[in-house]
């Protein structure tokens, strides 16, 4: 369920152009790359903030999603226009949810969702944004529950 949330909140972004309109000061530098310059904000009329290309608008280096609320909803990087490696999740409240590894926009690598109490709730992994492996489910104890085998996309067995 929390994995759809964040495909949902981050998906806007795959071969997203940061528009001249959407320039906006950020609470935040980021260290943008040669080629980039910093465009955004967390403010009522900007939800992200993102070293974008000068030539094409697209995001290239760090990136930032934003709550209406002001909050950080993910941080990452971007290259191309896409999400690639490690990105961090957060709540509404600032509180880490998961993270989650990326490659072309897709989910590639581990993928971590976490409870509240920032104990491990499913560890999944991906081949280039499908499901492929070991799915292991713990409760909030964590204790292991449920381990599911994936193989291209298609629970094969569970435990």
């Amino acid at each position: 369920m929390l994995l759809k949330k964040w495909t949902k909140a981050l998906g806007m972004m795959i071969a997203m152009t940061v528009a001249p309109a959407a320039v906006a000061s950020s609470p935040s530098k980021l260290n943008c790359p040669a080629g980039t310059v910093q465009k955004g904000g967390s403010d009522a009329t900007h939800d992200t903030t993102a070293c974008v290309r000068l030539g094409d608008g697209k995001p290239h280096g760090p990136m930032v999603f934003f709550y209406p609320n002001g909050a950080k909803q993910g941080e990452g990087q971007a290259e191309n226009g896409f999400r690639t490696g490690l990105w961090t999740l957060y709540d509404e409240k600032g509180n880490k949810t998961g993270t989650a590894m990326f490659k072309g926009g897709n989910f590639h690598g581990e993928v971590v969702e976490l409870y509240p109490n920032g104990k491990v709730r499913k560890v999944e992994q991906y081949v280039n944004g499908l499901r492929e492996g070991t799915v292991k489910e713990f409760s909030e104890d964590g204790r292991l529950v449920k381990q599911t085998e994936y193989r291209n996309n298609r629970a094969v067995a569970a435990k």
